[in-house]
C-alpha cells in the first residue's frame, strides 16, 4: 500500500534512514541548480522579467519631460532604487532555489523511494527531514522533463506542512506556478540517468508485490 512516510533526524546517519532488511540500490542528488548561477524552470522567467522591466524602466527616461515636481535626477533616483529592489528579487530567488537544492539527497532502496532535505527547525536546530515513498505498483510515476536534466516524481504528500524545514521545504522559484496547488509532489529532481531510474523503481515495485 502507498503511504509515504515522513521522520525527522538530528544528524545525518545513513543506518537510521535505511533498514536493515532493505538494500540500498541507488544514491543521488540535484545534478543541476545547486550553484547560485544555475537557474531552473520557471526562475528563469522570474530573472527575465525583471530584467525586461529593468531595461523598459531606463528606457523611459528618455520620454519623460521634467517639471517642477518631479525633475530627471528624481526619476534617476527612483529607478535606481527600483533597480536594486529588482537585484534583490533576483538574488534572493536564485539563493532559495539554491540552499533548497544544495541541501537534497536521494536514495532508492529495494523497498523505498527517499528524499533526504537537510534544514532548521523553529529554533534553528538543524534537523534531517526524511519523507520515504514505498515502491508500489499502482502509483504512477513519472519522468517530468526539465532542462538541462529531467526529474522523476516518487511520491506524493496532501500538504508542505508534512515536510517544512524553517519554511521553505521542497519548493522552490524553479517549480511552476501551480506546482502543488492540490497535492505536493514529491520528486528526485534534475537527474540525468531519471529514465533509467525510473525502470529500476517499476522493477522493484512489481518484486514487492505478493
Amino acid at each position: 500500500m502507498y503511504n509515504p512516510k515522513i521522520e525527522v533526524f538530528d544528524r545525518p546517519n545513513l543506518n537510521a534512514i535505511v533498514a536493515p532488511d532493505e538494500r540500498l540500490i541507488w544514491s543521488g542528488h540535484p545534478e543541476y541548480g545547486q550553484n547560485f548561477l544555475e537557474p531552473v524552470g520557471s526562475e528563469r522567467v522570474i530573472h527575465i522579467g525583471l530584467l525586461l522591466g529593468t531595461i523598459a524602466m531606463w528606457s523611459s527616461l528618455f520620454i519623460i519631460e521634467p517639471n517642477d515636481t518631479f525633475s530627471r535626477s528624481d526619476a534617476i533616483i527612483t529607478f535606481a532604487v527600483i533597480t536594486i529592489m529588482f537585484l534583490a528579487g533576483s538574488f534572493g530567488v536564485a539563493a532559495h532555489r539554491q540552499y533548497v537544492l544544495q541541501n537534497l539527497v536521494y536514495f532508492v532502496t529495494d523497498k523505498r523511494a527517499i528524499v533526504c532535505r537537510y534544514g532548521r527547525n523553529w529554533r534553528l536546530s538543524s534537523r534531517i527531514y526524511v519523507i520515504s515513498c514505498p515502491h508500489a505498483a499502482t502509483f504512477p510515476y513519472e519522468v517530468i522533463q526539465s532542462r538541462p536534466y529531467p526529474s522523476l516524481l516518487i511520491g506524493t504528500v496532501l500538504s508542505e506542512n508534512q515536510l517544512q524545514p524553517f519554511g521553505l521545504g521542497l519548493t522552490h522559484p524553479g517549480h511552476p506556478l501551480l506546482w502543488g496547488d492540490i497535492t505536493i509532489p514529491i520528486v528526485f529532481e534534475y537527474i540525468a540517468d531519471a529514465q533509467e531510474l525510473l525502470q529500476t523503481i517499476k522493477r522493484c515495485s512489481n518484486d514487492s508485490q505478493p
